[in-house]
């Protein structure tokens, strides 16, 4: 049995900035992770926007954080980081949450900028009534994984990533848990983090601890193929059920998603529990959540419904056409339907042996778990 400073399970953003963080403290590490590689769940499919708060005009506390980790976020990460386009954002003249007027105040009060704009550059005739140009990018999180890889592997003797590891069950012995995986190998360390986003709650109830009260979609992520047009541009139109589409990273895609047609299905379960998983031939389950881009049984797109919302507002000189489709599990804390907040929780559920939890609310506030590693030598 192997012993570690400690234990990372997932091998995500969070999971790889922590094993990075602790090595450089000199620690020994083991990353376990249950798919074949890093980065294939949410930390790649996503919107890939490096947040700077726009998108939260209800949860000043979610854009104040997003804001004040932002130029770290890109300085770090600059060589991943697409800020060659112009980023668009909009309130609807119909059914959203926030007006013209009101968007500028909470920009105002976050202290991000925004330049107004004229609505008919972008949009047909009395479908926006505030249009913005606004200051916020898109990471690139294939460059940004092999870059965390690369960084790793300058302290292979001291880091350990073990791909398709399945956790069978956990031990507690004086200060230090002891991981027992299917495949007959055991691992101890005093201190375990739990990075595994939307498998948070079913390693914590292997853990015995208290699961966080979250909901779970099942969300696809659409790539297009944009006109000369469009390609420079982002545009995110809210406040409400609508959409945005925006640079994906460096790929030479652009992202395409709804409000209303990206989740295709909702969990309330405290682990999630999905009809599809009945058809998915084991691949999936409450116990173990596969990964739903892989799945047999993933959902077929709704490119039809966002490609016609999304023309419904756009000039038709704004041109783009179907891809392909990423699908991923986002969970959402349940208190966040209340204001649309996301923030990133830390909660430390044991000390000697130490187990921590974290579920992250948005790219850029990785950095909320620099004290508990610390803490945590």
């Amino acid at each position: 049995m192997e012993t570690f400073d400690k234990i990372i399970f997932g091998a995500g953003f969070y999971g790889l900035y922590s094993a990075l963080f602790c090595a450089k403290q000199g620690q020994k590490i083991l990353v376990l992770e249950c798919d074949q590689a890093a980065f294939c769940r949410a930390s790649y499919i996503n919107q890939a926007r490096v947040h700077q708060g726009y998108h939260y005009p209800r949860s000043l506390s979610t854009a104040l954080k997003s804001a004040s980790y932002f130029e770290r976020f890109n300085q770090d990460y600059a060589f991943c980081i697409n800020k060659e386009f112009q980023q668009i954002y909009a309130t609807s003249g119909e059914y959203s949450w926030s007006n013209s007027k009101q968007f500028q105040e909470f920009c105002t009060a976050a202290n991000i900028p925004c330049e107004e704009l004229p609505p008919q550059k972008y949009f047909k005739e009395s479908m926006c009534d505030g249009v913005f140009r606004t200051r916020e990018y898109t990471y690139d999180a294939m460059i940004l994984r092999d870059y965390l890889l690369k960084e790793l592997a300058e302290y292979s003797l001291n880091v350990v990533i073990g791909y398709g590891v399945r956790i069978s069950s956990v031990d507690k012995e004086n200060d230090a848990y002891i991981i027992h995986t299917e495949d007959g190998k055991k691992y101890k360390s005093n201190f375990v983090l739990n990075a595994t986003y939307a498998g948070t709650n079913q390693i914590l109830e292997m853990f015995s601890f208290e699961k966080f009260k979250i909901k779970y979609e099942l969300c696809e992520i659409i790539l297009c193929k944009v006109n000369d047009r469009l390609k420079d541009i982002g545009i995110t139109v809210m406040d409400g059920p609508f959409f945005s589409i925006m640079p994906f990273g460096k790929t030479g895609y652009h992202s395409l998603t709804s409000v209303t047609f990206t989740p295709h299905m909702t969990s309330y379960d405290a682990a999630p529990l999905f009809a599809c998983q009945e058809h998915s031939n084991g691949f999936c389950s409450k116990s173990q959540l596969g990964n739903c881009n892989d799945c047999p049984a993933k959902p077929l797109t709704a490119f039809p419904y966002m490609d016609k919302l999304a023309r419904k507002y756009m000039l038709e000189e704004y041109g783009f056409q179907y891809e392909r489709s990423l699908f991923s599990m986002k969970p959402i804390l349940m208190s966040s339907e209340i204001d649309d907040s996301r923030p990133t929780v830390i909660r430390k559920y044991s000390e000697s042996p130490t187990f921590v939890s974290v579920l992250s609310g948005k790219i850029n506030t990785v950095y909320d778990l620099d004290e508990v590693l610390k803490d945590g030598k």
